[in-house]
């Protein structure tokens, strides 16, 4: 399989942070990345992660995480070229800093632009999310 940007080693440029959180996709040989990273949500949507696809296909698996024990209710959206595939609600009082919420499987297309978003559902008080997503790419 041909790697993204060609030729050589594994894909580590181009805006790429294989060590570390942000909100953009890393690319490291046939595999993609994201860590937010902790990000304060209030009652607004707020973007945890946001990128465009290149040629390749990625076979994901994605996580938001509610990283704080609170009772607020969270909104997670998954949005493919500005159109919701994914979204749910997380019951703030049956999660805490140590339980994961669901994982989402998505196939995410070439040539799309793919964000992340969480937002409380019950109170404009920032609360502690993040998200990660790990996929193989397919040229």
């Amino acid at each position: 399989m041909p790697l993204v940007g060609g030729g050589g080693a594994g894909n580590i440029a181009g805006g790429s942070n294989p060590a570390g959180t942000g909100s953009t996709i890393n690319y490291v040989g046939e595999f993609a990345y994201l860590h937010s990273g902790s990000v304060s949500v209030n009652n607004t949507d707020t973007t945890l992660g946001k990128f465009a696809t290149q040629a390749e296909i990625i076979d994901s698996k994605i996580q938001f995480h509610y990283t704080e024990d609170a009772s607020d209710d969270m909104i997670y959206t998954v949005k493919i070229n500005n159109e919701i595939v994914v979204q749910y609600i997380v019951n703030g009082s049956k999660v805490g800093a140590s339980d994961p919420d669901t994982p989402i499987y998505l196939v995410i297309p070439p040539f799309s632009t793919v964000e992340f978003i969480a937002k409380n559902g019950s109170s404009s008080t920032g609360r502690s999310n993040n998200v990660t997503l790990r996929g193989r790419l397919y040229a």
